[in-house]
């Protein structure tokens, strides 16, 4: 997670690490990119909806665990258990694989496959981005070290690169960096990318169920967070204009131009890499692609 945490007013020791520096690989270059300040945090994801939990619990909401909607209509929901229940105003926050979306009827077009191991393991200090064309064609490996363990995965949209291609050589680039995975757990998923709007009369859609979810690197945690945030304060003042919507809105555009051009490059992917390493090599420049990409 990286941004304006403050605006979440997330507690200091629900975060598992700050990082004020980024650690950048190419096949023949690593570079450090030092920030003024803390920029990327990690945080544990059942942390943090226990968290959220505990909070919207607290203000008064009703919570019901275990209970699946299997239909939606234009005024009420259909659960598992069979009963029904009535809304003016319904929001699907229910993730890559929303019911709320197929209800609406929007397509999916534009979807990412993240793979990613969970390595129960301290040794990993540093939040670190390798870059690589022949592995991993226009995007790239990662290690997000937690309390306790560690996030190591790559991802990719399987219409540009397949994703059994993408499996095969992140376990190559496992075995090339001495990563022990044998006691770790496996992790694969999809990520809806493909925004078509969050507002759709009285319904609302937010995260990955809107496609907020970034088209290169497949962050979806921050706009997932924002966009609930300010989807709520335009249901509360239909008259609100979020500035924050149209920030991340405008972040997702610049990854999926970065993405277009990293895809047509072609033979000269590997080149693009060696000279963004360069730039981030210069203190100003560094800081200032860390900011725009991150």
């Amino acid at each position: 997670m990286g941004h304006d945490l403050e605006y979440f007013k997330i507690p200091q020791e629900l975060l598992d690490y700050k990082f004020d520096k980024v650690v950048v690989h190419s096949p023949h270059t690593t570079d450090v990119v030092e920030l003024e300040h803390p920029f990327i945090y990690t945080i544990d994801r059942k942390n943090l909806g226990q968290w959220q939990l505990k909070k919207i619990r607290d203000a008064g909401v009703e919570v019901m665990i275990g209970k699946r909607v299997v239909d939606i209509g234009d005024e009420h929901i259909i659960l598992s258990s069979g009963e029904t229940i009535s809304y003016k105003v319904l929001i699907g926050a229910d993730g890559s694989t929303s019911i709320v979306r197929r209800h609406l009827k929007l397509p999916i077009e534009k979807q990412i496959i993240g793979i990613q191991y969970m390595i129960f393991t301290d040794q990993y200090k540093d939040m670190e981005y390798f870059f690589d064309s022949d592995l991993f064609h226009s995007w790239y490996a990662w290690i997000f070290p937690h309390k306790g363990y560690a996030i190591i995965g790559a991802v990719c949209i399987p219409r540009l690169f397949p994703s059994e291609m993408l499996q095969k050589n992140f376990h190559e680039w496992l075995k090339q960096k001495n990563i022990d995975i044998s006691n770790a757990k496996y992790q694969a998923y999809p990520i809806n990318v493909d925004y078509r709007g969050h507002k759709f009369g009285n319904i609302y859609l937010i995260g990955d169920a809107a496609g907020f979810a970034s088209d290169w690197s497949g962050e979806g945690i921050y706009q997932a967070l924002v966009s609930g945030e300010e989807i709520a304060k335009q249901i509360i003042d239909t008259d609100y204009r979020s500035e924050k919507l149209i920030e991340i809105l405008e972040h997702k555009r610049l990854h999926n131009e970065i993405l277009k051009l990293i895809e047509v490059s072609g033979a000269i992917r590997p080149l693009e890499y060696e000279m963004l390493l360069l730039l981030l090599k210069a203190k100003f420049f560094g800081k200032e692609i860390i900011e725009k990409i991150g």
